[in-house]
């Protein structure tokens, strides 16, 4: 019998065969030395577009801090912190728009989107977003969202359980794709009645991404050492590194149902990714203390091919692809300074 708490390891129930496995350790590395962009601040997220380096600011009274990457310079603070209309709580993560200026910061806490002009939040310092999307009950929770267009979003989330990733308008759930892993001891993912946060997909938190120009979609897992790749929606391959991980959580056993928490050795796997044209950069941890910094990124392109691993001289916790000069921007939260370095 189960102790009220406990720790327990939710090992994935699946066919070894068709796991892909890849060492990051071996052959494919590159070490690189980063270079500071004398930017500094407490960030939730970054992301680069042409000479700007937009930030999700922590603490100050604007979500989001815009920088000249020509000199560091502090251009603008946009989006005012509250609960108002065109007001904000929390900068969750940046969304760069294909081939255009307008971006997306997705606020986790209030569930909302909001549509930035680049081109005009630039130098207004009264700037008031292009549009406020609020979105609808069953889309609170989503992780990451992909903003295909102004009506249609990609996003995984903690809010149920019965699909991978999920197709949504701004007010509801369209399409489900794909499925969560099987584990052995399922019987302790059981939820309390009424969760708002299913287990299951609480221990499979993950990031998914879509290639803009293909229908092709790629899935990091956060707790477990996982990779999923899809075709039109279509799981075709799905990757492990040689550290090989399932989610490692503290449970406990409540009247009815179970909760289950991060703990000190928990350990994680993907922490942030980006992606250029042809090729995702991935953040990965692995540590086994709980580590949610780490000085090594893997590099995959589209299809699931694992290129190379890139050894950073420091560890970040957040990272961007700058699609105009082909570098990567790292932020440090440790320091709470950004970084930089190029890839060709």
């Amino acid at each position: 019998m189960k102790k009220a708490n406990h720790y327990a390891e939710f090992k994935i129930k699946e066919d070894n065969n068709n796991v892909i496995l890849f060492n990051g350790e071996e052959n494919k590395t590159k070490h690189i030395i980063l270079k500071s962009a004398n930017i500094k601040g407490l960030f939730s997220d970054i992301s680069v577009l042409d000479d700007l380096l937009i930030c999700g600011n922590l603490r100050d009274p604007k979500l989001i801090n815009i920088y000249s990457l020509k000199n560091g310079k502090l251009l603008n603070e946009i989006i005012t912190r509250g609960t108002g209309k065109n007001e904000g709580l929390s900068a969750a993560s940046i969304f760069l728009t294909h081939n255009s200026y307008f971006i997306w910061i997705y606020d986790i806490t209030l569930s909302k989107l909001f549509k930035i002009d680049l081109s005009k939040a630039v130098a207004d310092k009264n700037y008031i977003p292009e549009k406020e999307v609020v979105l609808g009950r069953e889309l609170k929770n989503i992780i990451f969202p992909t903003i295909i267009n102004d009506s249609l979003i990609l996003a995984t989330t903690y809010s149920s359980d019965d699909n991978r990733y999920l197709y949504a308008d701004t007010k509801k759930i369209v399409r489900k794709i794909g499925k969560l892993p099987e584990v052995e001891n399922n019987e302790e993912l059981t939820d309390r009645p009424d969760t708002k946060f299913p287990n299951k997909s609480y221990i499979f938190k993950a990031t998914g991404l879509r290639n803009p120009y293909e229908n092709k979609v790629a899935v990091f897992y956060n707790k477990a050492d996982r990779a999923e790749f899809y075709l039109n929606d279509n799981l075709v391959k799905t990757l492990s590194s040689n550290q090989g991980f399932s989610p490692k959580m503290k449970v406990r056993k409540l009247e009815k149902g179970f909760s289950v928490e991060d703990y000190s050795k928990t350990r994680y796997a993907y922490l942030s990714v980006t992606s250029s044209k042809d090729y995702i950069f991935c953040l990965y941890s692995g540590s086994e203390n709980g580590e949610t910094s780490s000085n090594r990124i893997f590099i995959f392109d589209w299809n699931g091919g694992f290129i190379q691993t890139l050894f950073l001289d420091r560890k970040v916790c957040k990272i961007s692809f700058d699609h105009k000069r082909n570098m990567l921007y790292f932020y440090d939260a440790k320091e709470g300074g950004i970084f930089y370095a190029n890839l060709n």
